[in-house]
């Protein structure tokens, strides 16, 4: 029975090859961008769930409150880890784990010197928690000794030649250090990575831990009945135990009045599997996800799908008076439902069959190029390819349901004297239901282009709008402050052909900037902000306005001198602020004190971190000051030469560098990385957007030869009365204009919300203009009235007396 229902289904199907067709084709790039989808969000709802018991690990972080704003970290004070594992029942390991952000370190080995950027430091514990495989050495002595370090497989053989690496020595940031274990690379789907992992072991900060100032990554296991939730209510007393004499020490200010003004520390425990798709704090080891693009891609592939599967059902109701007399002739010979529903299925199954086989290679030989674009290394492996079977199962029982429902279900279900009296053919519900998916299939539509639009619209705003400060033209020289004499190469670099100006800074605007607490004169309230470090040339260079005051310069001692910006000025409450002065807290010589800072000038807002935030207050504090350094040197270009002017800078770096590489950015393209979340997900939403009207044409089309063919001898009749080609090709795109008008009256305020709720992750975004949303109206307007249009030209041109002859 089964193999005379495939018979004839594969018989109506050859038979009407066109339609057929046109089936495949909609229902394979249906299904191949859904396969493409679902293996990027596999891979990303995968991160760090590769980890044994990943469950019971949580990454502790910080909600810094402050009286007029508040802060994420995800990093804490160094000396809670101990704290929670010895005072929380509930705890059962604690590990911390040292990153040091835009840091480049030296590796040497023998007389060659190499920079990495992958350097992090960990508690002799981190294996215990994060079990890494190991290749060679000990995971539970690893760390123990003072000195030693674990590399992964990638670096041991890129430094000796050798996985095998037990035992080598060489110099990290010019300290001697020893391999004492070698694990398996890092899988690619982990928040936090590593290239080589120092210890932790006999630090001076192990001896004075801190509880007030953020450093660590701090990683608690749970017992299995421990919960999260009675951990964070278990913290905020011990950091009032822990933290409130510190705080009291460096402000100056009682722990309760400190409180009372506004300011705390709530402290939270974030899941280790959710952390790379919902956290977005300060501090992060590397860029994260948003859990967003994830329900953004699961909603653009569903929807996907159901535009090819509308293809298969318009295109079926558009047949279904054929096929309804095919209905009438069977129920007349004794065929049941059953039986009519079950040949109908088929039908619609086998077409899913051979769109999923096409699909699969389609994806095969796609991926290099969809990986490129989302910058992911997936894979089709056989593994990955029998745990995806269940889906692709999944999806094609789904598909077939959906496509095979109309035929199936509805047109099997009349009565053989009505289908024979022609009552199918006089009903409008057909008519109706195909307008309605069309209406859908073109909401969806113009849904994704407006978001396109509006996606590249914030980006182009994000790269064009005035940050502030000179960011075009602008090296950033890593590792400036590790030169023997930093001062003597600034100065030489500014010979060098093509270099404007140049300064040093202890972090570049998009960089981390660390916290900052302020007293003013006269006053009991601390007011937090940020801040970094810059010499006397580094604010010229950047060409940040100061509007009153002056900035740091060769002919002042400015050791105790502080530039605000006006956020920190209205924060602080300063009015007159030239030659105020403000009290901050710092560490000179191993003792916490007060130190006076004279307010010398005040900057212009500008934004030094991601447009994500608003501008907060800070503070710009001299090199000279206490604690004082410069990571990085800021170059100002010329645009002319700029390769030339690299090697003359180049060229002198090696004059100074003592064997250390060069090593360099431009400064836009470092900006840039920031919103990498935001211009991949804009590719890939540009790109489906383009297959989803792509797919929504391509049934059309076919629907539009349908509709040609149905109305063939009226247009004879037309033609034969005078009728031009123009008023026939009018007639036969009126229809479908008018639904794509309707599908953009429902689409566009569904783009408009939704666009609405993306744009407020940005604290500075771009207008959603009325003429974004007609834009896409009109273009998806346009193409389907050029796909609809070719099929009504033709059938217009055509020979009256052929269209006559036709019945």
């Amino acid at each position: 029975m089964l193999k005379n229902y495939l018979k004839i289904a594969y018989r109506n199907l050859a038979k009407n090859k066109v339609y057929t067709a046109i089936n495949i084709l909609g229902l394979t790039l249906g299904l191949t961008c859904c396969l493409l989808i679902f293996l990027q969000v596999k891979d990303e709802l995968s991160y760090d769930k590769f980890w044994p018991e990943h469950e019971k690990i949580h990454r502790v972080a910080l909600e810094r409150i402050y009286p007029d704003h508040v802060n994420f970290y995800a990093i804490i004070p160094d000396g809670f880890a101990e704290v929670f594992k010895n005072e929380i029942p509930e705890v059962a390991s604690a590990t911390r784990l040292f990153v040091f952000g835009d840091f480049v370190s030296t590796v040497q080995v023998e007389e060659d010197t190499y920079e990495e950027k992958l350097v992090a430091l960990a508690d002799s514990n981190f294996f215990e928690v994060f079990p890494v495989p190991f290749l060679a050495g000990d995971p539970q002595t690893a760390l123990y000794k003072t000195n030693s370090v674990v590399m992964t497989e990638a670096i041991a053989l890129k430094y000796f030649g050798e996985s095998q690496a037990l035992g080598k020595l060489f110099k990290l940031n010019g300290q001697d250090v020893e391999v004492t274990g070698v694990v398996k690379d890092f899988p690619a789907n982990t928040h936090f990575s590593f290239g080589i992992l120092g210890t932790t072991a006999g630090l001076p900060f192990n001896q004075e831990p801190t509880y007030s100032s953020f450093s660590a990554m701090t990683y608690v296991k749970l017992h299995n009945s421990g919960s999260k939730e009675k951990v964070e209510e278990l913290i905020p007393p011990l950091v009032k135990k822990y933290a409130a004499g510190q705080i009291e020490q460096s402000t100056g200010v009682n722990y309760d009045d400190y409180t009372a003004a506004g300011n705390g520390y709530r402290y939270f425990l974030q899941p280790l599997g959710d952390i790379y798709l919902t956290s977005r704090l300060q501090g992060e080891m590397k860029s994260n996800s948003d859990i967003r693009y994830v329900y953004l891609f699961i909603s653009i592939a569903f929807f996907i799908l159901l535009i090819a599967s509308v293809n298969f059902i318009n295109l079926a109701t558009a047949r279904s008076t054929d096929r309804a007399k095919e209905v009438g002739v069977r129920k007349a010979m004794g065929s049941d439902r059953k039986q009519l529903i079950t040949q109908f299925l088929l039908e619609a199954v086998l077409v899913v069959v051979v769109s999923l086989a096409l699909s699969c290679v389609l994806v095969a030989v796609t991926l290099p190029f969809f990986n490129d674009m989302a910058q992911k290394e997936l894979s089709i492996t056989w593994e990955k390819g029998i745990e995806l079977l269940p889906w692709l199962l999944g999806i094609g029982i789904f598909v077939s349901l959906v496509a095979g429902y109309y035929p199936a279900f509805q047109v099997s279900k009349m009565h053989a004297v009505e289908i024979m009296k022609g009552k199918l053919n006089s009903s409008r519900k057909g008519q109706f239901l195909r307008n309605g998916l069309v209406v859908f299939q073109f909401t969806i539509s113009i849904a994704l282009i407006a978001g396109t639009l509006i996606i590249q619209r914030q980006i182009d705003f994000i790269q064009t709008k005035n940050l502030g400060f000179q960011r075009e033209n602008v090296v950033v020289v890593n590792r400036f402050g590790q030169l023997e004499n930093p001062e003597t190469f600034r100065k030489e670099v500014m010979k060098v052909p093509g270099v404007l100006s140049a300064g040093g800074t202890s972090t570049m605007p998009g960089n981390s900037f660390f916290g900052v607490q302020f007293t003013p004169e006269g006053k009991s309230e601390v007011l937090t902000g940020k801040g970094f470090m810059a010499d006397d040339f580094f604010i010229k260079t950047m060409d940040i306005q100061i509007s009153e005051g002056r900035i740091f310069g060769e002919e002042f001692n400015d050791s105790t001198a502080v530039i605000l910006n006006k956020a920190a000025v209205h924060a602080f409450g300063l009015e007159n602020p030239i030659g105020k002065k403000i009290y901050s807290g710092a560490n000179v010589n191993g003792e916490q004190v007060n130190i006076p800072y004279t307010v010398i000038g005040v900057a212009e807002d500008f934004h030094f971190e991601s447009l994500h935030l608003p501008i907060t207050p800070l503070a710009i504090f001299s090199s000279e000051s206490a604690g004082g350094f410069r990571a990085f040197l800021a170059l100002t270009v010329s645009g002319e030469n700029p390769q030339a002017t690299l090697e003359g800078v180049k060229n002198l770096w090696e004059e100074f560098g003592q064997g250390q590489p060069f090593s360099y950015s431009f400064l836009e393209n470092n900006l840039q990385t920031l919103y990498q979340g935001e211009q991949v997900s804009g590719k890939i939403l540009a790109s489906f957007s383009i297959l989803a009207i792509g797919i929504a044409c391509i049934g059309l089309f076919g629907l539009a030869a349908f509709t040609a063919y149905q109305k063939t001898k009226e247009i004879g009749v037309r033609k034969v009365l005078g009728a031009s080609t123009a008023s026939l090709v009018w007639m036969l795109t009126t229809n479908f204009s008018k639904l794509v008008l309707v599908a953009f009256v429902i689409g566009a305020p569904i783009a408009y919300w939704a666009m609405d709720q993306w744009l407020e992750t940005f604290a500075y975004q771009t207008r959603l203009h009325p003429l974004i949303f007609l834009v896409a109206g009109l273009v998806t307007l346009a193409i389907a009235l050029l796909t609809v249009s070719y099929q009504a030209f033709s059938a217009a041109r055509t020979n009256p007396v052929k269209s006559l002859k036709s019945e």
